[in-house]
Protein backbone atom coordinates (compact mmCIF):
# COMPACT_ATOMS: atom_id res chain seq x y z
CA UNK A 1 0.00 0.00 0.00
CA UNK A 2 1.07 3.57 -0.58
CA UNK A 3 2.07 5.49 2.52
CA UNK A 4 1.08 9.14 2.87
CA UNK A 5 3.67 11.33 4.61
CA UNK A 6 2.82 14.65 6.18
CA UNK A 7 5.25 17.58 6.27
CA UNK A 8 6.15 16.67 9.85
CA UNK A 9 7.01 13.11 8.73
CA UNK A 10 9.31 14.47 6.02
CA UNK A 11 11.21 16.57 8.54
CA UNK A 12 11.78 13.53 10.78
CA UNK A 13 13.16 11.27 8.02
CA UNK A 14 16.61 12.50 6.98
CA UNK A 15 16.70 10.54 3.72
CA UNK A 16 13.30 11.77 2.56
CA UNK A 17 14.06 15.30 3.71
CA UNK A 18 17.15 15.28 1.49
CA UNK A 19 14.89 14.51 -1.49
CA UNK A 20 13.30 17.93 -1.18
CA UNK A 21 14.79 21.22 -2.30
CA UNK A 22 13.51 24.17 -0.33
CA UNK A 23 13.00 27.38 -2.30
CA UNK A 24 11.38 30.57 -1.14
CA UNK A 25 10.54 34.15 -1.96
CA UNK A 26 11.37 36.01 1.20
CA UNK A 27 9.58 39.17 0.09
CA UNK A 28 6.37 37.21 -0.48
CA UNK A 29 6.88 34.97 2.57
CA UNK A 30 6.18 31.93 0.39
CA UNK A 31 8.10 28.68 0.62
CA UNK A 32 8.13 25.97 -2.06
CA UNK A 33 9.04 22.32 -1.51
CA UNK A 34 10.45 20.73 -4.67
CA UNK A 35 10.80 16.96 -4.82
CA UNK A 36 14.03 16.03 -6.61
CA UNK A 37 14.92 12.46 -7.51
CA UNK A 38 13.11 9.46 -8.95
CA UNK A 39 9.31 9.35 -8.80
CA UNK A 40 6.13 8.25 -10.51
CA UNK A 41 3.04 10.30 -11.27
CA UNK A 42 -0.08 10.31 -13.40
CA UNK A 43 -0.64 13.16 -15.84
CA UNK A 44 -4.12 13.97 -14.55
CA UNK A 45 -3.63 14.40 -10.80
CA UNK A 46 0.17 14.85 -10.80
CA UNK A 47 0.14 12.89 -7.56
CA UNK A 48 3.79 12.11 -6.78
CA UNK A 49 4.84 8.63 -5.62
CA UNK A 50 8.48 7.98 -4.72
CA UNK A 51 10.43 4.74 -5.22
CA UNK A 52 9.53 3.51 -1.74
CA UNK A 53 5.80 4.04 -2.38
CA UNK A 54 5.62 7.17 -0.24
CA UNK A 55 3.23 9.96 -1.20
CA UNK A 56 2.84 13.54 -0.04
CA UNK A 57 -0.84 14.42 -0.27
CA UNK A 58 -0.59 17.79 1.48
CA UNK A 59 2.05 18.98 -1.02
CA UNK A 60 0.66 17.54 -4.24
CA UNK A 61 -3.06 18.23 -3.97
CA UNK A 62 -4.12 20.76 -6.60
CA UNK A 63 -7.25 21.95 -4.82
CA UNK A 64 -8.99 21.46 -1.48
CA UNK A 65 -11.78 19.39 -3.05
CA UNK A 66 -9.46 16.97 -4.85
CA UNK A 67 -9.81 13.45 -3.52
CA UNK A 68 -6.85 11.06 -3.68
CA UNK A 69 -8.50 8.21 -1.75
CA UNK A 70 -8.40 5.83 -4.70
CA UNK A 71 -4.59 5.92 -4.64
CA UNK A 72 -4.62 4.28 -1.21
CA UNK A 73 -6.67 1.21 -2.11
CA UNK A 74 -5.14 -2.24 -2.42
CA UNK A 75 -6.62 -2.53 -5.91
CA UNK A 76 -4.75 0.55 -7.10
CA UNK A 77 -1.50 -0.54 -5.44
CA UNK A 78 -1.50 -3.99 -7.01
CA UNK A 79 -2.25 -2.58 -10.44
CA UNK A 80 0.38 0.14 -10.01
CA UNK A 81 3.12 -2.38 -9.11
CA UNK A 82 2.12 -4.74 -11.89
CA UNK A 83 2.65 -2.02 -14.48
CA UNK A 84 5.81 -0.40 -13.06
CA UNK A 85 8.02 -1.57 -15.91
CA UNK A 86 5.62 -0.34 -18.59
CA UNK A 87 5.55 3.32 -17.56
CA UNK A 88 7.28 5.63 -20.02
CA UNK A 89 10.52 7.05 -18.60
CA UNK A 90 11.82 10.61 -18.67
CA UNK A 91 15.08 11.88 -17.19
CA UNK A 92 16.19 15.33 -15.99
CA UNK A 93 12.76 16.93 -16.29
CA UNK A 94 11.13 19.81 -14.42
CA UNK A 95 7.43 18.89 -14.12
CA UNK A 96 5.25 21.98 -14.27
CA UNK A 97 2.28 20.04 -15.61
CA UNK A 98 -0.95 21.38 -17.03
CA UNK A 99 -4.61 20.44 -17.09
CA UNK A 100 -5.37 17.33 -19.12
CA UNK A 101 -8.61 19.06 -20.14
CA UNK A 102 -6.73 22.30 -20.94
CA UNK A 103 -8.71 24.22 -18.30
CA UNK A 104 -7.43 27.80 -18.12
CA UNK A 105 -8.25 28.22 -14.41
CA UNK A 106 -6.17 25.13 -13.54
CA UNK A 107 -3.34 26.08 -15.88
CA UNK A 108 -3.09 29.64 -14.56
CA UNK A 109 -3.93 29.30 -10.86
CA UNK A 110 -2.72 25.79 -10.02
CA UNK A 111 0.11 24.90 -12.41
CA UNK A 112 1.75 28.11 -13.61
CA UNK A 113 2.97 29.45 -10.21
CA UNK A 114 5.38 26.49 -10.07
CA UNK A 115 7.33 27.88 -13.02
CA UNK A 116 8.78 30.69 -10.93
CA UNK A 117 10.73 28.22 -8.80
CA UNK A 118 12.94 27.04 -11.65
CA UNK A 119 16.54 27.87 -10.80
CA UNK A 120 18.34 26.14 -13.68
CA UNK A 121 19.24 28.12 -16.79
CA UNK A 122 18.71 25.19 -19.15
CA UNK A 123 15.89 22.75 -18.59
CA UNK A 124 13.28 20.40 -20.05
CA UNK A 125 9.71 21.10 -18.92
CA UNK A 126 6.85 18.58 -18.80
CA UNK A 127 3.29 19.71 -19.59
CA UNK A 128 0.25 17.84 -20.90
CA UNK A 129 -0.06 17.43 -24.65
CA UNK A 130 -3.59 18.87 -24.52
CA UNK A 131 -2.30 22.28 -23.44
CA UNK A 132 -3.17 25.07 -25.83
CA UNK A 133 -0.67 26.81 -28.08
CA UNK A 134 -1.59 29.99 -26.25
CA UNK A 135 -0.56 28.54 -22.87
CA UNK A 136 2.69 27.19 -24.33
CA UNK A 137 3.49 30.60 -25.79
CA UNK A 138 2.86 32.22 -22.42
CA UNK A 139 5.29 29.82 -20.73
CA UNK A 140 7.80 30.60 -23.47
CA UNK A 141 7.39 34.34 -22.85
CA UNK A 142 7.94 33.94 -19.10
CA UNK A 143 11.03 31.75 -19.44
CA UNK A 144 12.54 33.90 -22.18
CA UNK A 145 12.15 36.92 -19.92
CA UNK A 146 13.95 34.97 -17.19
CA UNK A 147 16.65 33.99 -19.70
CA UNK A 148 16.01 30.27 -19.21
CA UNK A 149 16.72 27.99 -22.15
CA UNK A 150 14.12 25.23 -22.30
CA UNK A 151 12.30 22.62 -24.34
CA UNK A 152 8.92 20.98 -23.81
CA UNK A 153 8.23 17.34 -22.99
CA UNK A 154 4.60 16.46 -23.67
CA UNK A 155 2.70 14.06 -21.45
CA UNK A 156 -0.21 11.92 -22.60
CA UNK A 157 -2.79 10.37 -20.27
CA UNK A 158 -1.36 7.78 -17.93
CA UNK A 159 1.51 7.13 -15.51
CA UNK A 160 5.13 8.15 -15.98
CA UNK A 161 8.45 7.26 -14.39
CA UNK A 162 10.70 10.28 -13.87
CA UNK A 163 14.38 9.86 -13.08
CA UNK A 164 16.58 12.55 -11.54
CA UNK A 165 13.76 15.05 -12.07
CA UNK A 166 12.02 17.78 -10.14
CA UNK A 167 8.41 18.55 -9.30
CA UNK A 168 7.36 21.51 -7.12
CA UNK A 169 4.44 21.37 -4.74
CA UNK A 170 1.04 22.89 -5.44
CA UNK A 171 0.05 26.05 -3.52
CA UNK A 172 -3.20 27.09 -1.92
CA UNK A 173 -5.12 29.64 -3.98
CA UNK A 174 -4.12 32.68 -1.93
CA UNK A 175 -0.42 31.92 -2.37
CA UNK A 176 -0.84 31.15 -6.07
CA UNK A 177 -2.54 34.49 -6.62
CA UNK A 178 0.20 36.28 -4.68
CA UNK A 179 2.92 34.67 -6.82
CA UNK A 180 1.16 35.40 -10.11
CA UNK A 181 0.41 39.02 -9.25
CA UNK A 182 4.00 39.57 -8.17
CA UNK A 183 5.49 38.31 -11.44
CA UNK A 184 2.81 38.94 -14.06
CA UNK A 185 0.89 42.11 -13.16
CA UNK A 186 1.28 44.58 -16.05
CA UNK A 187 2.43 48.16 -15.76
CA UNK A 188 -0.59 50.12 -14.44
CA UNK A 189 0.40 53.03 -16.70
CA UNK A 190 0.23 50.93 -19.86
CA UNK A 191 -2.02 52.44 -22.52
CA UNK A 192 -2.27 49.43 -24.86
CA UNK A 193 -5.86 48.85 -23.72
CA UNK A 194 -8.11 51.50 -22.24
CA UNK A 195 -11.47 49.68 -22.12
CA UNK A 196 -13.03 50.49 -18.74
CA UNK A 197 -16.08 48.26 -19.22
CA UNK A 198 -15.79 44.81 -20.79
CA UNK A 199 -18.14 41.93 -21.46
CA UNK A 200 -16.35 38.60 -21.88
CA UNK A 201 -18.19 36.33 -24.30
CA UNK A 202 -18.07 32.51 -24.37
CA UNK A 203 -19.40 32.36 -27.92
CA UNK A 204 -16.71 29.84 -28.94
CA UNK A 205 -17.41 27.49 -26.02
CA UNK A 206 -19.54 24.37 -26.27
CA UNK A 207 -21.25 24.95 -22.92
CA UNK A 208 -22.12 27.76 -20.52
CA UNK A 209 -22.44 30.26 -23.32
CA UNK A 210 -25.27 32.84 -23.32
CA UNK A 211 -28.00 31.66 -25.71
CA UNK A 212 -29.67 35.09 -25.84
CA UNK A 213 -26.39 36.99 -26.16
CA UNK A 214 -27.67 38.78 -29.28
CA UNK A 215 -30.34 40.39 -27.08
CA UNK A 216 -27.94 41.73 -24.46
CA UNK A 217 -24.89 42.88 -26.44
CA UNK A 218 -26.66 45.94 -27.97
CA UNK A 219 -27.70 46.98 -24.45
CA UNK A 220 -24.17 46.53 -23.15
CA UNK A 221 -22.67 48.50 -26.04
CA UNK A 222 -25.08 51.35 -25.32
CA UNK A 223 -23.74 51.36 -21.76
CA UNK A 224 -20.14 51.62 -22.97
CA UNK A 225 -19.13 47.95 -22.71
CA UNK A 226 -16.59 46.48 -25.14
CA UNK A 227 -17.36 42.90 -26.21
CA UNK A 228 -14.22 40.79 -25.69
CA UNK A 229 -13.61 37.29 -27.04
CA UNK A 230 -10.59 35.94 -25.09
CA UNK A 231 -9.80 33.54 -27.92
CA UNK A 232 -8.64 36.54 -29.95
CA UNK A 233 -6.14 37.72 -27.33
CA UNK A 234 -2.93 36.27 -25.95
CA UNK A 235 -2.84 35.51 -22.22
CA UNK A 236 -0.60 38.53 -21.71
CA UNK A 237 -3.17 40.73 -23.48
CA UNK A 238 -6.03 39.25 -21.44
CA UNK A 239 -4.17 40.07 -18.23
CA UNK A 240 -3.70 43.65 -19.36
CA UNK A 241 -7.33 44.01 -20.44
CA UNK A 242 -8.58 42.86 -17.04
CA UNK A 243 -6.08 45.02 -15.18
CA UNK A 244 -7.30 48.19 -16.91
CA UNK A 245 -11.06 47.57 -16.56
CA UNK A 246 -13.34 49.12 -13.93
CA UNK A 247 -16.31 46.84 -14.67
CA UNK A 248 -16.25 43.25 -15.97
CA UNK A 249 -19.28 41.18 -16.94
CA UNK A 250 -18.76 37.53 -17.87
CA UNK A 251 -20.40 34.10 -17.83
CA UNK A 252 -19.04 31.74 -15.18
CA UNK A 253 -15.88 30.22 -16.64
CA UNK A 254 -12.11 30.05 -16.62
CA UNK A 255 -11.67 33.44 -18.28
CA UNK A 256 -12.73 34.96 -14.97
CA UNK A 257 -9.45 33.69 -13.53
CA UNK A 258 -7.94 36.88 -14.94
CA UNK A 259 -9.74 38.95 -12.29
CA UNK A 260 -6.75 38.29 -10.02
CA UNK A 261 -5.00 41.03 -12.01
CA UNK A 262 -7.80 43.58 -11.52
CA UNK A 263 -7.21 46.64 -9.39
CA UNK A 264 -9.02 46.77 -6.02
CA UNK A 265 -12.59 47.99 -6.28
CA UNK A 266 -13.19 46.66 -9.81
CA UNK A 267 -16.81 45.58 -10.23
CA UNK A 268 -17.22 41.93 -11.27
CA UNK A 269 -20.58 40.69 -12.57
CA UNK A 270 -20.65 36.91 -12.90
CA UNK A 271 -23.41 35.29 -14.98
CA UNK A 272 -24.02 31.67 -14.08
CA UNK A 273 -26.47 28.85 -13.40
CA UNK A 274 -27.73 27.70 -10.06
CA UNK A 275 -25.50 24.86 -8.90
CA UNK A 276 -27.68 22.19 -7.30
CA UNK A 277 -25.62 19.01 -7.08
CA UNK A 278 -23.00 18.40 -4.41
CA UNK A 279 -20.23 17.94 -6.99
CA UNK A 280 -21.16 21.34 -8.49
CA UNK A 281 -21.21 23.20 -5.18
CA UNK A 282 -17.43 23.00 -4.85
CA UNK A 283 -17.16 25.28 -7.91
CA UNK A 284 -19.94 27.69 -6.95
CA UNK A 285 -17.84 30.34 -5.19
CA UNK A 286 -14.59 29.87 -7.13
CA UNK A 287 -14.55 33.37 -8.65
CA UNK A 288 -16.26 34.99 -5.70
CA UNK A 289 -13.31 33.81 -3.62
CA UNK A 290 -10.82 35.23 -6.14
CA UNK A 291 -12.72 38.53 -5.99
CA UNK A 292 -12.56 38.56 -2.19
CA UNK A 293 -8.80 37.88 -2.21
CA UNK A 294 -8.29 40.85 -4.53
CA UNK A 295 -10.77 43.20 -2.80
CA UNK A 296 -13.08 43.39 -5.82
CA UNK A 297 -16.81 44.19 -5.77
CA UNK A 298 -18.52 40.96 -6.82
CA UNK A 299 -22.12 40.24 -7.86
CA UNK A 300 -23.67 37.12 -9.39
CA UNK A 301 -26.63 36.90 -11.78
CA UNK A 302 -28.44 33.52 -11.76
CA UNK A 303 -29.63 32.29 -15.16
CA UNK A 304 -31.93 29.68 -16.63
CA UNK A 305 -30.19 26.76 -18.32
CA UNK A 306 -30.52 24.90 -21.63
CA UNK A 307 -29.05 21.41 -22.28
CA UNK A 308 -26.18 21.16 -24.76
CA UNK A 309 -26.91 18.88 -27.70
CA UNK A 310 -23.30 17.83 -28.35
CA UNK A 311 -20.28 18.43 -26.13
CA UNK A 312 -16.67 18.67 -27.27
CA UNK A 313 -14.58 15.51 -27.60
CA UNK A 314 -12.37 16.71 -24.75
CA UNK A 315 -15.36 17.14 -22.41
CA UNK A 316 -16.74 13.72 -23.37
CA UNK A 317 -13.34 12.16 -22.74
CA UNK A 318 -12.87 13.43 -19.18
CA UNK A 319 -16.42 14.03 -17.88
CA UNK A 320 -18.93 11.29 -17.10
CA UNK A 321 -21.76 11.37 -19.66
CA UNK A 322 -24.41 11.40 -16.92
CA UNK A 323 -22.88 14.54 -15.43
CA UNK A 324 -22.59 16.16 -18.87
CA UNK A 325 -26.26 15.50 -19.42
CA UNK A 326 -27.63 16.56 -16.02
CA UNK A 327 -25.27 19.14 -14.51
CA UNK A 328 -26.05 22.85 -14.87
CA UNK A 329 -22.28 23.36 -14.96
CA UNK A 330 -22.28 21.85 -18.46
CA UNK A 331 -25.37 23.59 -19.84
CA UNK A 332 -25.88 26.81 -21.78
CA UNK A 333 -27.39 29.89 -20.17
CA UNK A 334 -30.24 32.34 -20.66
CA UNK A 335 -29.97 35.59 -18.71
CA UNK A 336 -32.89 37.88 -18.00
CA UNK A 337 -32.61 41.09 -20.01
CA UNK A 338 -33.79 43.10 -16.99
CA UNK A 339 -30.62 42.10 -15.15
CA UNK A 340 -28.53 43.61 -17.94
CA UNK A 341 -30.68 46.75 -17.94
CA UNK A 342 -29.87 47.24 -14.25
CA UNK A 343 -26.11 47.23 -14.82
CA UNK A 344 -24.39 50.61 -15.04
Amino acid sequence: MLKNLKTSDIKKDVKIKESFINADFKDLKINCNIYKGNFYLDSFNYFTIDENYNTFDNLFKRDFYQNHDHFFTSEFFENFKKNLNSYKKHKNIFVIGSSAANNYYSNLIQFLPRIFFINDKKIKIAIHRNSSTKFREFIKLILNNRQIEFSFIYLDDGFYNFEDSQIPQFFDISKSVKILKNFLSPNPNSKKFDEKKIYVTREDSTYRKIINEADITPILRSKGYKIINPQLYSINEQIELFSQADKILAPYGSNLSNIIFCKPGTEIYEIGPKFENKYEKIFENRYKFLAEINKLNYKRFITDTVPVSDHSELAKKYIDKTILRSSNYYKNLIIQVKDINNIN
